[in-house]
C-alpha cells in the first residue's frame, strides 16, 4: 500500500535538509572534542585494535582492515576509508602519526599511494594511549550501523589528541580547522589546569607557544593574534617555509629551502617559483629540488648581486613558501554539540572526559576486586578443610548444595572451588591467600577514592601524564615549528627592485613613432635629434614615460618595451589605447616633478606626474576640454615665469605661481584672447636670463623682457621685432 504524505514541498525540504546537515556534523565531519577524531578514524583505529594490530605484531594488508571497517562499522566508500587510513601514517599530515604502514603512502609532493592491495599497516606505539581501559568500561558502546557488532561511541583517550594531531573538516553551514600543537607543551598546560582550578588563558599562553607543525616551518604569530585565537577558537596566521643561505665561491651564493608550510605540496612550490622564473617575475636563475627524505629546494639566483634577503622575500610574495592558515576550532561536545571554543575550554572537555573514563574504569576493577576477594576467601575455607571437602565432592550427589550447606558459601565461592584442578590445590598456601587479599584490600581502598576524593583523581592525572611523558621518543617531544611573533622578510618588495638598471633615450618623431635608444648626453647630439624629432627624453630603465595627447589623455608607457637598437621606431597607438584623431603633444619621464599643460584656447593649470601614472592602457583623463579646445603643449617645470603667445601676435609673461595645481581639471585662462584667436606656444624663462626662440637657422635673444610681463589673463602686448612668422618659440 503507498502512503501518500501531504505537506509543503519547502517544509519537507528543510527538514530533510536540516536533517542531512545534523548526520553531516554529527556523524561525519567534526572531531569530538575527546579524543579528536571523527568517526572514520575512531572505526579504524578500534577495528585494527580488533585485529591485534599492535607495533609488537606483523603487519595487515590494508585492503583487510578496510574491508574488516566497512564490514563492521563504517557503510561508506572504501577509498574513502583508505584515503582516512593513508593520512593518518603520512608523517608530513599527521603531527604523531596513528598507523605504521609499510609500502607507498604517498608523499609530500602530492603522489598517491599505491593501491591498497599492496600496502600494509598496524598502529603505532602512540595509539596505546587511545585504548586505555576500553575492556574495562571506560567508554559507552553502541549497536553498529546494522546492529550485529558494538563500536566505542568514543574513545577512554590518555592525551588531548585534538590539540596534538590537529582536525580538518567541512560540515553543512560550518567547518573545522585545528591546527597540531607540541606534545609536551600540552601536558604542562593540562598539569596547570588540574593544579590550578581558574588557570587564566595568559598563563596557559606562556606554556603552549603556538602551533606545532608536521612539516616544521616558521610561524608567526604575535600575542595579539595568538590570544585571539586560543580565546576565541578564530582567527589566522602566517606559516614561512624555514631556509638558509649557502655561500659558495667567488661572493655567489644559494638559498636552501629546509622546511616548506604545512599542507602545501612541494611539487606545487616549484611549478610556481619555474612559472615566475619563466615570467620573468624572479630574479632566479634556476630552481633545483634536491630532496630526499628531507627536504631541499635549491634556488639559484641570477647575480651575486641581489640582496638574499629582499629575493627570500619576493619567493614568499609570489609563491606558496609563504601561506596564510586559517584556524576555526569548531568542535562537538559530548560527541552531540558542535560548538566554537577556545583553548582552555577543550582542555577542560578533555580533562572532564578522562575523569569519567577513569571513574568507570575504576568502578570496573572494584567490582572485579569484590569478587576476586569472595573466591579467595572461599579458597581460605578450602586451605582449612582440605580432606573434608574432598570427600563430600567425591561422595555426595550434589556436592555443590553440601558445600553451600556445611560452610555457608555463595554460589560463586562454590563455583569456584569446585571448577579448580587437582594440580592446583598444591598452590593453595594460606599465606600467599593472605598477602593476595591484603593486596587486593589496599587497591580497593585506593580504588575508591580515587572516584570518591577529586585531590587523588587530580594527582593520579598528573602522575598519569608524567609517566606519558617520560615514556615518549624524543622525536615526538621535540618542537618541529619556530615561531615568530614579527614578520622578518618584507613582503611589499617588487621585482623591480632586482633589475639592472639601464639608461635610455626615448624620442618620438613627427609621425608619433617611438624608440628608445642608448642615453645621449652629448648637448650638441640632443639639438640635432631634437630638430629631427618631435620630442626627446632620458630616463632610466625603472622609470616610465608619461605621453601626453590632444584630447587631454595621459599615458604610461614602460620604456623596456619599446624598440631599440635597430629596430624601425612603432607608433605610440600600439602600447596605448588612444582615439583616431589624438597627436601626441608632450613626453616627458615619471620622475620629473611639475608640469605645466596648456590648450589651444589658452586654458591652463600645473599638475604632479606621480598622480598620473596608471598601469591601464587606457590612460588618465588630465585636461577636461571644452568648446573643441585641444591640449597643444606640456612642459616639464623648471623656471619661475612663462611666456604665452597667439597666434594674432600678443605676448604676455607673468609668474608659474599665478597658476594652480590641480590633478585634473579644465585650468584657468594664461592670456586673455578674442574670438578668432588661439594660443600659439608657450615657454619659461628666467627674466635674469631674458627670452630666447629660433628663427629658421638663426637663434634671437631679447635681454629686458619687462614691456611684456603683466598679470595672468591681461590681453598682452604685441610680439618682439623679428620674431618668427608662425607665432612659435623655437621656429
Amino acid at each position: 500500500m503507498n502512503k501518500i504524505i501531504e505537506s509543503n514541498l519547502d517544509t519537507i525540504l528543510s527538514e530533510k535538509y536540516l536533517s542531512y546537515a545534523i548526520s553531516t556534523i554529527v556523524s561525519r565531519s567534526l572531531p569530538d572534542v575527546r579524543d579528536g577524531l571523527k568517526p572514520v578514524h575512531r572505526r579504524i583505529i578500534y577495528s585494527m585494535y580488533q585485529l591485534k594490530l599492535f607495533k609488537s605484531s606483523s603487519y595487515k594488508k590494508c585492503a583487510r582492515i578496510v574491508g574488516d571497517v566497512m564490514g563492521k562499522f563504517h557503510p561508506h566508500g572504501d577509498q574513502a576509508i583508505y584515503d582516512s587510513l593513508v593520512r593518518m601514517a603520512q608523517d608530513f599530515s599527521t603531527r604523531i602519526t596513528l598507523v605504521d604502514g609499510q609500502g607507498n603512502f604517498g608523499n609530500i609532493d602530492g603522489d598517491n599511494p599505491a593501491a591498497m592491495r599492496y600496502t600494509e599497516a598496524r598502529l603505532q606505539d602512540y595509539t596505546n594511549y587511545f585504548f586505555d581501559g576500553i575492556e574495562e568500561n571506560s567508554v559507552d558502546f553502541k549497536d553498529n550501523y546494522d546492529g550485529q557488532n558494538l563500536e566505542p561511541v568514543v574513545l577512554p583517550s590518555q592525551l588531548p589528541n585534538i590539540l596534538i594531531n590537529g582536525a580538518m573538516g567541512i560540515a553543512v553551514g560550518m567547518a573545522t580547522n585545528i591546527p597540531p600543537h607540541n606534545i609536551v607543551e600540552l601536558i604542562d598546560a593540562l598539569k596547570l589546569i588540574i593544579k590550578k582550578d581558574k588557570a587564566s588563558l595568559t598563563e596557559i599562553l606562556k606554556i603552549i607557544n603556538g602551533p606545532d607543525l608536521p612539516t616544521g616551518g616558521e610561524i608567526i604569530l604575535n600575542s595579539n593574534e595568538k590570544k585571539q585565537i586560543y580565546k576565541n577558537g578564530k582567527g589566522s596566521f602566517n606559516i614561512n617555509a624555514k631556509y638558509q643561505i649557502e655561500e659558495m665561491k667567488n661572493g655567489l651564493y644559494q638559498i636552501i629551502i629546509t622546511e616548506i608550510p604545512y599542507q602545501v605540496n612541494k611539487v606545487k612550490i616549484i611549478e610556481q617559483l619555474a612559472n615566475n622564473i619563466n615570467n620573468k617575475k624572479l630574479p632566479l636563475d634556476d630552481v633545483v629540488d634536491e630532496s630526499d627524505e628531507n627536504i631541499r629546494i635549491v634556488l639559484k639566483p641570477k647575480t651575486r648581486n641581489i640582496d638574499a634577503e629582499k629575493l627570500i622575500s619576493l619567493c614568499f610574495k609570489l609563491t606558496d613558501l609563504s601561506i596564510k592558515y586559517s584556524c576555526n576550532f569548531n568542535v562537538l561536545i559530548d560527541g552531540i554539540e558542535p560548538k566554537q571554543i577556545g583553548i582552555i575550554e577543550i582542555l577542560s572537555n578533555f580533562l572532564d572526559h578522562r575523569k569519567v573514563a577513569i571513574k568507570r574504569k575504576s568502578k570496573f576493577n572494584i567490582e572485579k576486586i569484590k569478587k576476586r576477594l569472595e573466591i579467595l576467601k572461599g579458597y581460605q575455607i578450602v586451605f582449612k578443610n582440605l580432606n573434608s571437602i574432598i570427600k563430600i565432592i567425591r561422595t555426595k550427589d550434589n556436592p555443590k548444595k553440601e558445600l553451600i550447606k556445611k560452610y555457608k558459601l555463595s554460589d560463586l565461592q562454590c563455583e569456584s572451588i569446585l571448577s579448580m584442578r587437582l594440580g592446583s590445590l598444591r598452590k593453595i598456601d594460606e599465606k600467599n591467600i593472605k598477602d593476595e587479599i591484603q593486596k587486593l584490600n589496599e587497591e580497593l581502598k585506593y580504588l575508591n577514592k580515587l572516584i570518591k576524593d577529586k585531590k587523588t583523581l587530580d594527582k593520579f592525572i598528573v602522575s598519569e601524564l608524567d609517566l606519558i611523558k617520560s615514556n615518549l621518543d624524543t622525536d615526538i617531544k621535540e618542537r618541529k615549528s619556530l615561531i615568530s611573533s614579527e614578520q622578518n622578510n618584507d613582503i611589499d618588495i617588487s621585482v623591480d627592485e632586482f633589475k639592472e638598471i639601464e639608461k635610455f633615450t626615448v624620442i618620438i618623431n613627427k609621425d608619433f613613432q617611438l624608440k628608445r635608444i642608448k642615453e645621449i648626453t652629448d648637448e650638441k647630439e640632443i639639438e640635432k635629434i631634437k630638430k629631427e624629432n618631435l620630442f626627446l627624453v632620458n630616463l632610466n630603465s625603472n622609470q616610465k614615460i608619461l605621453l601626453f595627447v590632444s584630447s587631454g589623455k595621459v599615458y604610461t608607457i614602460d620604456p623596456n618595451i619599446l624598440p631599440g637598437g635597430n629596430s624601425n621606431p612603432k607608433s605610440f597607438i600600439y602600447f596605448v589605447d588612444s582615439m583616431p584623431n589624438d597627436k601626441v603633444t608632450g613626453l616627458l619621464s615619471s620622475i620629473d616633478k611639475e608640469l605645466l599643460i596648456v590648450s589651444k584656447n589658452a586654458k591652463g593649470f600645473i599638475s604632479n606626474t606621480e598622480s598620473l601614472v596608471t598601469n591601464q592602457k587606457k590612460g588618465k583623463q588630465l585636461f577636461n576640454l571644452k568648446n573643441n579646445d585641444a591640449v597643444i603643449k606640456v612642459l616639464n617645470l623648471t623656471k619661475k615665469h612663462i611666456a604665452c603667445v597667439t597666434k594674432l601676435q600678443k605676448m604676455l609673461i607673468f609668474e608659474i605661481d599665478a597658476l594652480p595645481k590641480l590633478q585634473k581639471g579644465g585650468g584657468v585662462q594664461l592670456i586673455k584672447i578674442k574670438k578668432d584667436d588661439f594660443l600659439s606656444d608657450v615657454t619659461q624663462l628666467t627674466i635674469e636670463d631674458g627670452l630666447e626662440w629660433s628663427t629658421g637657422s638663426k637663434n634671437r635673444k631679447l635681454d629686458d623682457v619687462e614691456f611684456w610681463i603683466g598679470k595672468r589673463a591681461q590681453a598682452g602686448k604685441k610680439v618682439p621685432k623679428f620674431f618668427n612668422k608662425n607665432q612659435k618659440f623655437d621656429g
